[in-house]
């Protein structure tokens, strides 16, 4: 009566699994068996009996599976091995050695609430005027105390974020790192590594302010679960950040422990599971998804002509083929009429399944 992902790698553990009470205590006990991973930080969604269930129900697939309405679509847990439990694509971040600070849920509205804090100044939006947006850009840097940085993808950030975060307006989480380093002007540009002036005076070229006075801003950063920011923070502190804070627990934790009352989030947080999204309370939210482009979908997409079940929706509309449009169409036709995607042999004779299952029978020990 467990069902779920797991995810393991050398940095650490990271899954989320849905089961009755008794079933998913058992699986807790026995990964804190290990000593290395004590201590773990867990968050739980409330399910009301009734749901309970439905959420852990018999299926005919598996007699002790979870039910249709679970959040995880398998009946069973899912471990996979992986290099990085996220993956960032630089081996020198390590976050089992160095990380930033943890903020409690109780005292992010209070850090965030900075009156210092400020929105970055996008220069990546005035290409044109780079040479003076750079100018501009260092002395902003000057006055710029604290910025609160949203480190997800766009995707999740579209259905909801904290007040005055900034988005970095990232495909994937491997590209984090670029957007750092072009933001915050920590890679020297083509002219200052060659050493021209252009100035025209022949001379090394100077900043308009010191390097010795550049001062990088304080750094409060939140995630979903809190999985990315650990990465993210000990990227930051190894490129001379010195504060760098991000709120312990992730936005679910923030959503679970903070009153709707008190709460400094804006509409929902995306979710890795059949709910899609979770409101205050993580109570299921109102989006949907795509399975076109697996993004978050409202109800105000939905009208949109772009929309189209299993195939496409306004996000990735453009994006997509008519044959890639119609091989979604044939797929989704096979999972209305079978259930399943391929039929329902999934392309194998039913007479082969039957006979493999009768020799198997035959093989297997009575006392199996």
């Amino acid at each position: 009566r467990v069902s779920g992902g797991i995810i393991l790698a050398p940095e650490g553990i990271n899954g989320s699994i849905c089961g009755t009470p008794v079933a998913v205590e058992k699986v807790l006990n026995f990964i804190q068996e290990d000593d290395r991973l004590k201590g773990l930080r867990m968050i739980q969604s409330p399910v009301t009996p009734e749901d309970e269930a439905i959420h852990h129900g018999h299926t005919s697939q598996s007699p002790v599976g979870a039910g249709e309405d679970a959040p995880f679509r398998w009946d069973h847990v899912r471990v996979k091995l992986k290099k990085e439990i996220v993956t960032f694509g630089d081996p020198g971040v390590m976050p089992t050695k160095m990380v930033g600070k943890y903020v409690k849920p109780k005292d992010w509205n209070e850090l965030i609430s900075d009156p210092d804090t400020v929105s970055i100044f996008q220069i990546s939006d005035l290409q044109p005027l780079h040479n003076f947006c750079s100018i501009v850009y260092k002395l902003f840097t000057l006055f710029m105390c604290q910025v609160v940085i949203d480190v997800r993808n766009m995707y999740e950030i579209r259905i909801g974020k904290f007040k005055r975060a900034v988005d970095p307006c990232t495909n994937s989480f491997r590209e984090f790192p670029t957007w750092v380093d072009y933001q915050f002007q920590l890679v020297k540009s083509d002219t200052q590594e060659s050493g021209v002036n252009d100035n025209g005076t022949g001379e090394p070229e100077e900043d308009l302010i010191a390097s010795k006075s550049k001062q990088l801003p304080r750094v409060a950063m939140y995630c979903t679960g809190g999985i990315r920011c650990e990465k993210a923070s000990s990227f930051l502190l190894s490129k001379g950040f010195k504060e760098v804070y991000h709120l312990e627990g992730g936005i679910l934790k923030y959503l679970e422990e903070i009153p709707k009352a008190e709460s400094l989030w804006e509409g929902e947080c995306f979710v890795f599971d059949k709910r899609v999204s979770v409101e205050h309370g993580l109570a299921q939210g109102t989006h949907k998804l795509c399975y076109g482009c697996k993004q978050p979908v409202s109800d105000e997409d939905m009208e949109s002509p772009k929309w189209e079940y299993g195939v496409s929706c306004p996000y990735c509309f453009a994006m997509k083929s008519e044959e890639e449009k119609e091989r979604a169409r044939a797929r989704q036709r096979q999972f209305e009429n079978w259930g399943v995607i391929g039929g329902p042999d999934k392309g194998r004779s039913p007479k082969r399944v039957d006979a493999n299952s009768a020799v198997e029978s035959k093989q297997l020990p009575k006392s199996i």
